[in-house]
């Protein structure tokens, strides 16, 4: 009798924990730019679509190209993608979801243009403050960001900017820059992960450690510092739950 009766309580145990289950919203900022390698770049979009196949009922998930222009949502290039809510028989409603957010996610990597040649990250930082905001609270909330993390805006190109020669300068830029954009993330897990650039690795040493320094200085009067992580493919893999408030001190090796 008790075999029976664990049995027969195990649908409902199931379905309580569904019910139960707190839905994740994410903002993800993508380094779609030429400086991202083409085999780093492929295999992070790989991911997404993994990310996108794995979603359940109530996950948000907002995709945001850094490109060159900075004007993203005007151009409709934020992909929003909301997971029903409402279950039905045999999961329909999630099949359903899947096969439109699949060619809605297929449409947004084909929309990526000539825009590419440049990367304006601290633009589409300003592009996600109000996807930021609309964020579900009663969600684990997340802004991912990966990118190789060299602006190249038409004032500030890391490669090259004086402002990057030192760590000492970056620092003092990056404290600047955040007074003019700050970026509020007070209860979301703020996670950098590194792709593999083409610029990056003809950096000198110092000029490096410049661009780690900028962009911890930049994000450091967040609730959690940052977690400069080099594979950035990681986060996107379900990582992002995962991801510590404390700055990586390899990540510019």
């Amino acid at each position: 009798m008790s075999h029976l009766r664990f049995a027969v309580l195990l649908p409902f145990a199931f379905i309580l924990g569904c019910s139960n289950r707190v839905p994740t919203a994410t903002v993800e900022l993508i380094d779609t730019s030429f400086s991202i390698t083409p085999r780093a770049e492929k295999a992070a979009l790989h991911a997404v679509q993994d990310q996108i196949e794995g979603m359940n009922r109530g996950d948000v998930l907002i995709l945001i190209p850094i490109t060159g222009d900075a004007e993203n949502d005007a151009g409709g290039r934020i992909l929003r993608l909301r997971a029903p809510t409402a279950r039905e028989s045999y999961d329909a409603d999630l099949r359903r979801y899947r096969d439109t957010a699949r060619t809605q996610f297929t449409g947004w990597v084909a929309s990526l243009g000539a825009e590419r040649y440049r990367t304006d990250i601290l633009g589409t930082l300003d592009s996600a403050r109000q996807e930021i905001d609309s964020l579900p609270t009663n969600s684990n909330r997340h802004l991912v960001i990966v990118s190789d993390f060299l602006e190249d805006d038409d004032q500030y190109r890391f490669v090259s900017h004086p402002s990057l020669a030192t760590p000492d300068r970056a620092r003092a830029l990056a404290v600047r820059l955040r007074s003019q954009h700050e970026l509020p993330v007070h209860g979301v897990s703020l996670c950098l992960g590194r792709l593999e650039s083409v610029d990056f690795p003809s950096l000198t040493p110092r000029r490096k450690m410049a661009v780690q320094a900028f962009w911890e200085t930049y994000f450091a009067a967040q609730e959690h510092g940052p977690d400069i992580q080099i594979d950035g493919m990681g986060l996107l893999t379900g990582a992002a739950a995962a991801c510590s408030g404390r700055a990586a001190t390899d990540a510019g090796k």
